[in-house]
Protein backbone atom coordinates (compact mmCIF):
# COMPACT_ATOMS: atom_id res chain seq x y z
CA UNK A 1 0.00 0.00 0.00
CA UNK A 2 1.43 3.39 -0.91
CA UNK A 3 0.45 6.84 0.30
CA UNK A 4 1.47 9.21 3.12
CA UNK A 5 -0.03 6.91 5.78
CA UNK A 6 1.80 3.77 4.65
CA UNK A 7 3.00 1.81 7.67
CA UNK A 8 0.14 2.76 9.98
CA UNK A 9 -2.50 0.20 10.92
CA UNK A 10 -6.04 1.04 12.03
CA UNK A 11 -8.83 -1.10 13.48
CA UNK A 12 -12.33 -0.14 12.30
CA UNK A 13 -15.12 -1.18 14.69
CA UNK A 14 -17.75 1.08 13.12
CA UNK A 15 -21.10 -0.16 11.88
CA UNK A 16 -22.46 3.15 10.60
CA UNK A 17 -21.45 5.18 7.56
CA UNK A 18 -19.61 8.13 9.16
CA UNK A 19 -17.09 5.95 10.99
CA UNK A 20 -16.54 3.76 7.95
CA UNK A 21 -16.05 6.85 5.84
CA UNK A 22 -13.46 8.17 8.30
CA UNK A 23 -11.39 4.98 8.14
CA UNK A 24 -11.96 4.86 4.38
CA UNK A 25 -10.14 8.18 4.09
CA UNK A 26 -7.21 6.75 6.04
CA UNK A 27 -7.21 3.58 3.91
CA UNK A 28 -7.21 5.53 0.66
CA UNK A 29 -4.02 7.29 1.71
CA UNK A 30 -2.01 4.26 2.70
CA UNK A 31 -3.10 3.11 6.16
CA UNK A 32 -3.82 -0.59 6.59
CA UNK A 33 -7.41 -0.63 7.83
CA UNK A 34 -9.04 -3.80 9.12
CA UNK A 35 -12.83 -3.77 9.54
CA UNK A 36 -13.78 -6.02 12.45
CA UNK A 37 -17.34 -7.23 11.88
CA UNK A 38 -19.64 -9.58 13.76
CA UNK A 39 -20.40 -12.65 11.62
CA UNK A 40 -23.87 -12.49 10.14
CA UNK A 41 -24.35 -8.84 11.08
CA UNK A 42 -26.29 -6.86 8.52
CA UNK A 43 -28.99 -4.31 9.19
CA UNK A 44 -32.21 -4.52 7.27
CA UNK A 45 -32.66 -2.02 4.47
CA UNK A 46 -35.14 0.81 4.81
CA UNK A 47 -38.84 -0.19 4.77
CA UNK A 48 -40.00 -0.91 1.23
CA UNK A 49 -36.50 -1.62 -0.08
CA UNK A 50 -36.38 -5.22 1.10
CA UNK A 51 -33.37 -7.36 1.90
CA UNK A 52 -30.32 -6.27 3.86
CA UNK A 53 -28.22 -3.13 3.66
CA UNK A 54 -25.50 -3.76 1.10
CA UNK A 55 -23.10 -1.55 3.02
CA UNK A 56 -23.11 -4.04 5.88
CA UNK A 57 -22.08 -6.89 3.61
CA UNK A 58 -19.54 -5.23 1.32
CA UNK A 59 -16.27 -3.84 2.66
CA UNK A 60 -15.19 -0.63 0.88
CA UNK A 61 -12.08 -0.36 -1.27
CA UNK A 62 -8.60 -0.50 0.23
CA UNK A 63 -9.79 -2.17 3.46
CA UNK A 64 -9.40 -5.68 4.80
CA UNK A 65 -12.01 -7.33 7.02
CA UNK A 66 -12.17 -9.84 9.84
CA UNK A 67 -15.25 -11.68 11.10
CA UNK A 68 -15.17 -11.72 14.90
CA UNK A 69 -17.99 -12.31 17.38
CA UNK A 70 -16.74 -10.55 20.50
CA UNK A 71 -19.12 -12.49 22.76
CA UNK A 72 -17.76 -15.90 21.76
CA UNK A 73 -14.95 -17.85 23.44
CA UNK A 74 -11.53 -16.93 22.13
CA UNK A 75 -12.64 -13.78 20.33
CA UNK A 76 -11.23 -11.33 22.85
CA UNK A 77 -7.80 -12.93 22.63
CA UNK A 78 -7.90 -12.62 18.83
CA UNK A 79 -8.86 -9.00 19.13
CA UNK A 80 -6.10 -8.20 21.62
CA UNK A 81 -3.51 -9.77 19.31
CA UNK A 82 -4.74 -7.43 16.61
CA UNK A 83 -4.67 -4.48 19.02
CA UNK A 84 -1.08 -5.23 19.98
CA UNK A 85 0.17 -4.50 16.46
CA UNK A 86 -2.20 -1.63 15.61
CA UNK A 87 -1.59 2.12 15.77
CA UNK A 88 -5.16 3.34 16.07
CA UNK A 89 -8.73 2.22 16.63
CA UNK A 90 -12.02 3.89 15.70
CA UNK A 91 -15.31 2.75 17.21
CA UNK A 92 -18.84 4.15 17.03
CA UNK A 93 -20.78 2.12 19.59
CA UNK A 94 -23.15 3.83 21.96
CA UNK A 95 -21.42 4.89 25.20
CA UNK A 96 -20.82 1.94 27.50
CA UNK A 97 -21.04 -0.78 24.83
CA UNK A 98 -17.28 -1.11 24.34
CA UNK A 99 -16.73 -1.36 28.09
CA UNK A 100 -19.27 -4.17 28.38
CA UNK A 101 -17.35 -6.10 25.71
CA UNK A 102 -14.02 -5.46 27.39
CA UNK A 103 -12.68 -3.43 24.47
CA UNK A 104 -12.90 0.11 25.88
CA UNK A 105 -9.84 2.33 25.97
CA UNK A 106 -8.86 1.48 29.54
CA UNK A 107 -8.87 -2.22 28.65
CA UNK A 108 -7.16 -1.77 25.29
CA UNK A 109 -4.28 0.38 26.54
CA UNK A 110 -3.21 -2.40 28.91
CA UNK A 111 -2.33 -4.40 25.80
CA UNK A 112 -1.10 -1.46 23.71
CA UNK A 113 -0.28 1.71 25.71
CA UNK A 114 0.63 3.65 22.56
CA UNK A 115 -2.63 3.10 20.67
CA UNK A 116 -4.72 6.09 19.58
CA UNK A 117 -8.32 5.18 20.43
CA UNK A 118 -11.15 7.31 19.02
CA UNK A 119 -14.86 7.03 19.84
CA UNK A 120 -17.17 8.64 17.29
CA UNK A 121 -20.70 9.06 18.64
CA UNK A 122 -23.70 11.31 18.18
CA UNK A 123 -23.62 13.25 21.44
CA UNK A 124 -20.30 12.19 22.95
CA UNK A 125 -19.39 10.07 25.97
CA UNK A 126 -20.68 12.46 28.63
CA UNK A 127 -23.59 14.83 29.18
CA UNK A 128 -27.38 14.43 29.49
CA UNK A 129 -27.82 13.54 25.80
CA UNK A 130 -25.01 10.95 25.57
CA UNK A 131 -27.36 7.96 25.84
CA UNK A 132 -29.93 9.27 23.33
CA UNK A 133 -30.19 7.39 20.03
CA UNK A 134 -30.50 9.71 17.05
CA UNK A 135 -29.47 10.40 13.46
CA UNK A 136 -28.12 13.36 11.54
CA UNK A 137 -31.10 15.69 11.88
CA UNK A 138 -31.01 15.27 15.66
CA UNK A 139 -27.35 16.22 15.84
CA UNK A 140 -27.90 19.19 13.55
CA UNK A 141 -30.82 20.32 15.69
CA UNK A 142 -28.77 20.42 18.90
CA UNK A 143 -25.82 22.04 17.10
CA UNK A 144 -28.09 24.85 15.84
CA UNK A 145 -27.39 23.76 12.26
CA UNK A 146 -30.90 23.41 10.89
CA UNK A 147 -31.52 25.88 8.05
CA UNK A 148 -33.94 28.69 8.77
CA UNK A 149 -36.59 30.09 6.47
CA UNK A 150 -37.21 33.79 6.00
CA UNK A 151 -39.30 33.83 9.17
CA UNK A 152 -36.59 32.20 11.27
CA UNK A 153 -38.32 28.81 11.48
CA UNK A 154 -36.19 25.65 11.23
CA UNK A 155 -36.44 23.44 8.14
CA UNK A 156 -35.40 19.88 7.37
CA UNK A 157 -31.88 19.93 5.83
CA UNK A 158 -32.05 19.74 2.04
CA UNK A 159 -29.00 17.58 1.37
CA UNK A 160 -29.01 13.88 0.54
CA UNK A 161 -26.28 12.93 3.00
CA UNK A 162 -26.28 14.31 6.52
CA UNK A 163 -24.02 17.28 7.02
CA UNK A 164 -23.39 16.36 10.64
CA UNK A 165 -22.56 12.78 9.61
CA UNK A 166 -20.03 13.85 6.98
CA UNK A 167 -18.56 16.49 9.25
CA UNK A 168 -18.05 13.88 11.97
CA UNK A 169 -16.38 11.50 9.49
CA UNK A 170 -13.80 14.11 8.54
CA UNK A 171 -13.20 15.09 12.17
CA UNK A 172 -12.88 11.41 13.09
CA UNK A 173 -10.16 10.88 10.50
CA UNK A 174 -8.47 14.11 11.54
CA UNK A 175 -8.62 13.14 15.22
CA UNK A 176 -6.75 9.91 14.54
CA UNK A 177 -4.13 11.73 12.49
CA UNK A 178 -3.66 14.32 15.25
CA UNK A 179 -3.41 11.55 17.82
CA UNK A 180 -0.73 9.80 15.77
CA UNK A 181 1.13 13.06 15.28
CA UNK A 182 1.00 13.71 19.02
CA UNK A 183 2.34 10.21 19.65
CA UNK A 184 5.34 10.95 17.43
CA UNK A 185 6.25 13.71 19.89
CA UNK A 186 5.27 12.15 23.22
CA UNK A 187 5.56 8.42 22.54
CA UNK A 188 2.18 7.96 24.21
CA UNK A 189 -1.24 6.99 22.94
CA UNK A 190 -4.47 8.62 24.05
CA UNK A 191 -8.26 8.49 24.02
CA UNK A 192 -10.26 10.85 21.78
CA UNK A 193 -13.98 11.53 22.29
CA UNK A 194 -15.51 12.93 19.07
CA UNK A 195 -19.18 13.91 19.02
CA UNK A 196 -21.14 14.54 15.82
CA UNK A 197 -22.90 17.36 17.64
CA UNK A 198 -19.79 18.98 19.10
CA UNK A 199 -17.87 19.18 15.83
CA UNK A 200 -20.97 20.43 14.00
CA UNK A 201 -21.35 23.25 16.49
CA UNK A 202 -17.94 24.37 15.28
CA UNK A 203 -19.32 25.19 11.82
CA UNK A 204 -19.93 28.87 10.95
CA UNK A 205 -23.48 30.15 11.37
CA UNK A 206 -23.76 31.17 7.71
CA UNK A 207 -24.91 27.65 6.82
CA UNK A 208 -28.37 28.71 8.08
CA UNK A 209 -28.64 31.51 5.54
CA UNK A 210 -31.91 31.17 3.57
CA UNK A 211 -29.96 32.04 0.41
CA UNK A 212 -28.26 28.65 0.58
CA UNK A 213 -31.58 26.83 0.36
CA UNK A 214 -33.08 28.24 -2.80
CA UNK A 215 -34.78 31.37 -1.49
CA UNK A 216 -33.13 33.66 -4.06
CA UNK A 217 -32.51 33.44 -7.82
CA UNK A 218 -28.74 33.92 -7.67
CA UNK A 219 -28.30 30.73 -5.66
CA UNK A 220 -30.52 28.27 -7.48
CA UNK A 221 -30.84 25.59 -10.15
CA UNK A 222 -32.14 26.15 -13.69
CA UNK A 223 -33.06 23.84 -16.55
CA UNK A 224 -31.36 24.34 -19.92
CA UNK A 225 -32.63 23.76 -23.46
CA UNK A 226 -31.33 20.18 -23.65
CA UNK A 227 -33.02 19.09 -20.41
CA UNK A 228 -29.83 19.41 -18.36
CA UNK A 229 -29.48 21.75 -15.39
CA UNK A 230 -26.99 24.30 -14.16
CA UNK A 231 -26.59 25.80 -10.71
CA UNK A 232 -25.94 29.46 -10.06
CA UNK A 233 -23.98 29.92 -6.83
CA UNK A 234 -23.83 33.69 -6.56
CA UNK A 235 -23.46 35.21 -3.10
CA UNK A 236 -21.11 38.14 -3.76
CA UNK A 237 -22.50 41.42 -5.19
CA UNK A 238 -19.88 41.68 -7.91
CA UNK A 239 -20.74 38.28 -9.37
CA UNK A 240 -24.43 39.18 -9.20
CA UNK A 241 -23.68 42.41 -11.07
CA UNK A 242 -21.95 40.45 -13.83
CA UNK A 243 -25.01 38.24 -14.25
CA UNK A 244 -27.28 41.27 -14.40
CA UNK A 245 -25.12 42.93 -17.05
CA UNK A 246 -24.93 39.70 -19.05
CA UNK A 247 -28.71 39.78 -19.41
CA UNK A 248 -28.79 43.60 -19.71
CA UNK A 249 -30.77 43.90 -16.51
CA UNK A 250 -28.90 46.65 -14.68
CA UNK A 251 -32.02 47.43 -12.66
CA UNK A 252 -31.49 44.13 -10.80
CA UNK A 253 -27.99 44.96 -9.57
CA UNK A 254 -29.09 46.22 -6.14
CA UNK A 255 -31.45 43.26 -5.63
CA UNK A 256 -29.28 40.22 -4.96
CA UNK A 257 -31.92 39.26 -2.35
CA UNK A 258 -35.08 40.43 -4.10
CA UNK A 259 -38.51 40.36 -2.53
CA UNK A 260 -42.11 40.50 -3.69
CA UNK A 261 -42.74 41.22 -7.37
CA UNK A 262 -39.02 41.69 -8.07
CA UNK A 263 -38.30 38.18 -6.78
CA UNK A 264 -40.97 36.72 -9.05
CA UNK A 265 -39.77 38.77 -12.03
CA UNK A 266 -36.14 37.63 -11.76
CA UNK A 267 -36.99 33.98 -11.19
CA UNK A 268 -39.36 33.97 -14.17
CA UNK A 269 -36.85 35.63 -16.47
CA UNK A 270 -33.95 33.36 -15.56
CA UNK A 271 -36.00 30.18 -15.83
CA UNK A 272 -37.13 31.22 -19.30
CA UNK A 273 -33.73 32.51 -20.44
CA UNK A 274 -31.70 29.47 -19.40
CA UNK A 275 -34.00 27.26 -21.48
CA UNK A 276 -32.94 29.06 -24.67
CA UNK A 277 -29.51 27.36 -24.91
CA UNK A 278 -28.07 23.91 -24.10
CA UNK A 279 -25.86 23.41 -21.07
CA UNK A 280 -22.63 23.31 -23.10
CA UNK A 281 -23.26 26.82 -24.44
CA UNK A 282 -24.09 28.20 -21.02
CA UNK A 283 -20.86 26.75 -19.63
CA UNK A 284 -18.90 28.71 -22.21
CA UNK A 285 -20.91 31.92 -21.67
CA UNK A 286 -20.77 31.88 -17.87
CA UNK A 287 -17.06 31.01 -17.84
CA UNK A 288 -16.35 33.86 -20.27
CA UNK A 289 -18.17 36.35 -18.03
CA UNK A 290 -16.63 34.92 -14.83
CA UNK A 291 -19.95 34.19 -13.15
CA UNK A 292 -20.24 31.69 -10.29
CA UNK A 293 -21.97 28.50 -11.45
CA UNK A 294 -21.61 24.74 -11.84
CA UNK A 295 -23.15 22.25 -14.29
CA UNK A 296 -25.44 19.73 -12.56
CA UNK A 297 -24.48 16.07 -12.89
CA UNK A 298 -27.58 14.18 -11.80
CA UNK A 299 -26.89 10.76 -13.35
CA UNK A 300 -23.89 8.45 -13.61
CA UNK A 301 -23.90 9.12 -17.36
CA UNK A 302 -23.43 12.82 -16.65
CA UNK A 303 -20.61 12.12 -14.18
CA UNK A 304 -18.78 9.78 -16.55
CA UNK A 305 -19.11 12.31 -19.36
CA UNK A 306 -17.87 15.29 -17.34
CA UNK A 307 -14.59 16.47 -18.87
CA UNK A 308 -13.44 18.16 -15.67
CA UNK A 309 -13.94 15.09 -13.47
CA UNK A 310 -12.21 12.98 -16.09
CA UNK A 311 -9.25 15.35 -16.25
CA UNK A 312 -8.99 15.23 -12.44
CA UNK A 313 -9.09 11.40 -12.51
CA UNK A 314 -12.05 11.46 -10.15
CA UNK A 315 -13.81 8.35 -11.47
CA UNK A 316 -12.50 4.88 -10.58
CA UNK A 317 -13.87 1.70 -12.11
CA UNK A 318 -14.26 -1.29 -9.78
CA UNK A 319 -16.07 -4.63 -9.77
CA UNK A 320 -18.87 -5.34 -7.30
CA UNK A 321 -17.83 -8.38 -5.22
CA UNK A 322 -21.40 -9.60 -4.75
CA UNK A 323 -22.71 -9.23 -8.32
CA UNK A 324 -19.60 -9.03 -10.50
CA UNK A 325 -20.99 -5.93 -12.16
CA UNK A 326 -18.89 -2.90 -13.07
CA UNK A 327 -19.23 -0.03 -10.60
CA UNK A 328 -17.82 3.46 -10.44
CA UNK A 329 -16.46 5.18 -7.36
CA UNK A 330 -15.10 8.65 -6.63
CA UNK A 331 -11.38 9.05 -7.14
CA UNK A 332 -8.94 10.46 -4.60
CA UNK A 333 -9.70 14.05 -3.66
CA UNK A 334 -6.28 14.91 -2.22
CA UNK A 335 -3.50 14.86 -4.79
CA UNK A 336 -0.13 14.17 -3.14
CA UNK A 337 2.83 14.85 -5.42
CA UNK A 338 5.23 12.30 -3.90
CA UNK A 339 2.98 9.76 -2.16
CA UNK A 340 -0.22 9.63 -4.22
CA UNK A 341 -3.20 7.54 -3.18
CA UNK A 342 -4.01 4.51 -5.27
CA UNK A 343 -6.58 1.75 -5.59
CA UNK A 344 -4.75 -1.10 -3.89
CA UNK A 345 -7.82 -3.35 -3.85
CA UNK A 346 -11.46 -2.96 -4.78
CA UNK A 347 -14.49 -3.59 -2.57
CA UNK A 348 -14.73 -7.09 -1.07
CA UNK A 349 -17.27 -9.10 0.86
CA UNK A 350 -17.11 -8.65 4.62
CA UNK A 351 -14.97 -11.30 6.27
CA UNK A 352 -12.98 -12.08 3.12
CA UNK A 353 -9.63 -11.67 4.88
CA UNK A 354 -10.48 -13.54 8.09
CA UNK A 355 -8.26 -16.56 7.39
CA UNK A 356 -5.29 -14.46 6.27
CA UNK A 357 -5.52 -12.12 9.27
CA UNK A 358 -5.81 -14.97 11.78
CA UNK A 359 -2.83 -16.70 10.18
CA UNK A 360 -0.83 -13.47 10.38
CA UNK A 361 -1.74 -13.19 14.07
CA UNK A 362 -0.19 -16.60 14.66
CA UNK A 363 -3.20 -18.92 14.67
CA UNK A 364 -2.61 -22.36 13.18
CA UNK A 365 -5.11 -24.04 10.87
CA UNK A 366 -6.31 -26.18 13.78
CA UNK A 367 -6.76 -23.12 16.01
CA UNK A 368 -8.62 -21.31 13.25
CA UNK A 369 -11.05 -24.22 12.97
CA UNK A 370 -11.54 -24.16 16.75
CA UNK A 371 -12.41 -20.45 16.54
CA UNK A 372 -15.01 -21.22 13.89
CA UNK A 373 -16.54 -23.97 15.99
CA UNK A 374 -16.77 -21.66 19.00
CA UNK A 375 -18.57 -19.07 16.89
CA UNK A 376 -15.80 -16.52 17.34
CA UNK A 377 -15.17 -16.35 13.60
CA UNK A 378 -16.85 -17.50 10.42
Amino acid sequence: MSGPLEGYSVIDLCRAGPGRHATGILADYGAQVISVVQPGYAQRAAPGEGGLRRGDMVNPRNKRSLFLNMRADGALEVFMRLVKESDALLESNRPGAAQRLGIDYQSIKKTNPTIVYCSLTGFGQTGPYSSIASHDIGFQAVAAMLPLDENGNPNVPQISQGQADLNAAYFGAMAILMGLLGREKSGEGQYIDVSFTDVSLRLPAEHKDAMLFGAYPGFNVYETKDGRFLSLSIREPWFWERLCRLFEKEEWIDHIRPKGSMLHEIFSFLRKEFKTKPLSEWITILKTHDIEFGPVNSTMEHVLGDAHLSDREMIIQTTAPDTGETEYEPGFGMKFSETPAELERGPSMMGTDTEDILSHLGYSSVEREDLKRSGATA
